[in-house]
Order: C-alpha cells, then sequence, then structure tokens
C-alpha cells in the first residue's frame, strides 16, 4: 500500500501546507543530494532540479522530471525508488533515499508540485 499525506495536506493546510512541504522537506532534500548532478553549476544528462521550471522542463532521457499530481509517472519518484545498482538508480552515489523522503517526494507531487512563488502549475490529464 502506497502511503501519501497530500489529500490531507489539501483538505487542511491547502497549497501552503503543500508550498511548506516543499521549503521544508523536498528542496532540503533535493539540495543535499540531487543538485550537485542536477543544479546549476552541473546538469547531467541535461537535467536541473533547482527550480519547478527545469523539473517540468526535463532532462535528455526521461523528459519532465515531475509530472504534477501523478507520481507514479513522474521520473524523479520512480528513479529514486530503484534499488542500489538498478541502471539509472537515484542518486547514484551515498545511500538511497528513505522510503520517508521518497515519500515527500510522492506527496509533493501527489499535491500538484507546489513551490513558492513559482507560476501554477497546470496538471497533466
Amino acid at each position: 500500500m502506497k502511503r501519501t499525506i497530500a489529500p490531507l495536506l489539501l483538505l487542511c493546510g491547502g497549497l501552503a501546507a503543500v508550498e511548506d512541504l516543499y521549503t521544508d522537506k523536498v528542496q532540503p532534500l533535493l539540495q543535499q543530494r540531487c543538485y550537485e548532478c542536477h543544479g546549476e553549476k552541473r546538469q547531467k544528462h541535461g537535467l536541473r532540479l533547482d527550480s519547478l521550471e527545469a523539473m517540468l522542463k526535463g532532462g535528455k532521457e526521461h523528459g519532465p522530471a515531475v509530472v504534477p499530481g501523478k507520481p507514479d509517472e513522474s521520473p524523479m519518484v520512480k528513479l529514486c525508488s530503484l534499488k542500489p545498482g538498478e541502471h539509472s538508480c537515484m542518486p547514484p552515489k551515498g545511500a538511497p533515499l528513505t522510503p520517508e523522503q521518497i515519500g515527500w517526494l510522492r506527496d509533493w507531487i501527489t499535491a500538484g508540485a507546489k513551490v513558492p512563488n513559482a507560476p501554477p502549475v497546470i496538471p497533466a490529464p
């Protein structure tokens, strides 16, 4: 069973709660584990993860990293959920993301992938 708090976030806290999830959990996780290869200085496979616009644009191999509202279709979640040693497992160095960390990504994407001060995103059909 997949754990998700996103519907609860939307019901209880609305947009502010989703943006808080990004600010408090998702962005620090991306900074610590992803920006080294997918940030301002380096964009491995053409992918940047340091802005919502860049995540939606995606890279050369997997298309958009995030599909708002659809974590199971979001390469960010798929690749972070692979086991160490599997082809394209992310992050490739260090410990894999914990189930809790992957849950933060899933919940944030399920709730629409909102980022403070970013233009609104129209979810995919």
